[in-house]
């Protein structure tokens, strides 16, 4: 559920005071039916069948109490139908899987407002093909192609309207469509120097691109919201390294990517070119058989819309932990060197420009303590369902990335 209760009041000269509280109360259900079938051909071929149902219902509850209170109910279904064929075969040296996927949604909307009543169902196919070929010492590389489908999650549609800060609304859309992406994937993996590295060069089309907008209406007041604004073409390429010295392990990697995005924004054409890139690591040191020590980093260059760019991201974290024969006790530092972090935004339109930044404090210490009794060693269940249709509600536009994408809901 996301749940927000807040006060806000403003007093300034020449200002009457302002106090209001903001409730939303979203609660998302999310069921899931799949059947698997796969049937050996030969030694080394085999035929994947399977169909499979994702039921979503989304109840959203928001109260806007000021002078008066306003109350609004809001009702989303999103329901995904789908069945998927896949071969995967072996030609001379070459493995190639080649699969189709077939997914039929619907979607529905009801609500306290007129405008909350909706109701559309769209089809898409998606096809992957990957024909890889493994080489002497460890080497191997694969070319692949893949359609894959990202829906609005939560996030994007909660039609709520925050009017907490009173000059820079925020409101989702639940008349969203669903982002279409073709990737074509160059990938080569190899070892060097005891040196693991996995590397891929792609590009990446994008269609219904979901991206937050700002608009300004009459009254002065900034809009936040989420559209489906045009097309975006990206080209990038993704490096992951691995390497044991000793006691030490250590792992590193990240992408670099162009943002290459065309549409229309409030009536008007716009488009943006722009470079990004994320990177990150993480390792562990065994001081002794008991002792250790591990860390891991990341960073998220600003992130680019049609608009401008959005905040960067980082964060750093390193712990120590004492293991003991049934027990351990361990430290958790993150951000040990920044107790606040700032995040800026600059969004651009026709006849305005918005400039953002707030802090927040990040720097936490955390001790933790283990016991271990018993002698059957439960091994946590991995589940063969993984719904991975649903577009990340973190801002970051889907960008990046050069991992293989399959079908919308993934076939195992």
């Amino acid at each position: 559920g996301n749940i927000q209760d807040q006060d806000n009041f403003v007093t300034e000269t020449g200002f009457v005071e302002r106090m209001e509280n903001v409730y939303n109360d979203a609660d998302n259900l999310e069921v899931t039916g799949q059947i698997d079938y796969v049937h050996p051909i030969g030694k080394s071929n085999k035929l994947e069948v399977g169909t499979k149902a994702v039921i979503r219902d989304i109840e959203s509850y928001s109260e806007f109490a000021s002078n008066t209170t306003v109350s609004n109910l809001f009702f989303y279904d999103q329901d995904v139908y789908a069945g998927y064929l896949s071969y995967n075969f072996f030609w001379k040296k070459l493995n190639i899987v080649t699969g189709l996927r077939y997914e039929h949604t619907t979607i529905a909307g009801d609500g306290d407002e007129a405008s909350q009543l909706f109701e559309n169902d769209y089809d898409n196919f998606l096809p992957n093909v990957a024909i890889s070929k493994s080489l002497k010492n460890f080497r191997n590389i694969k070319v692949a192609f893949s359609r894959r489908i990202q829906r609005p999650s939560l996030y994007f549609i909660n039609a709520f309207r925050n009017t907490t800060d009173f000059a820079n609304i925020v409101q989702g859309n639940p008349f969203l469509d669903p982002e279409l992406t073709d990737q074509v994937e160059l990938s080569y993996n190899t070892n060097f120097a005891g040196i693991t590295i996995f590397s891929s060069l792609y590009y990446r089309k994008t269609t219904d691109i979901i991206e937050q907008i700002v608009v300004q209406e009459e009254s002065g007041a900034s809009i936040n919201t989420f559209n489906n604004v045009g097309e975006n073409n990206s080209v990038g390429i993704n490096l992951f390294t691995t390497k044991t010295i000793g006691k030490f392990t250590i792992r590193g990697g990240g992408d670099i990517y162009t943002y290459n995005a065309t549409g229309i924004i409030d009536g008007q054409e716009v488009s943006n070119d722009a470079l990004s890139y994320r990177i990150f690591t993480n390792g562990e040191f065994a001081f002794t058989g008991t002792l250790k020590a591990d860390f891991f980093g990341f960073f998220q260059a600003p992130r680019f819309t049609l608009q401008g760019e959005n905040a960067s991201f980082s964060i750093f974290g390193i712990g120590f932990r004492k293991e003991f024969k049934n027990s351990s006790i361990g430290l958790r530092i993150i951000e040990p060197f920044v107790e606040n972090k700032n995040f800026d935004s600059d969004i651009t339109g026709p006849d305005f420009r918005q400039v953002t930044t707030f802090s927040l404090p990040f720097r936490s210490i955390g001790i933790n303590y283990r016991y271990k009794f018993g002698k059957v060693d439960f091994k946590k269940r991995q589940s063969k369902i993984k719904n991975s249709d649903l577009k990340s509600g973190d801002g970051g536009q889907g960008q990046g990335g050069g991992g293989q994408q399959g079908g919308g809901m993934g076939q195992g």
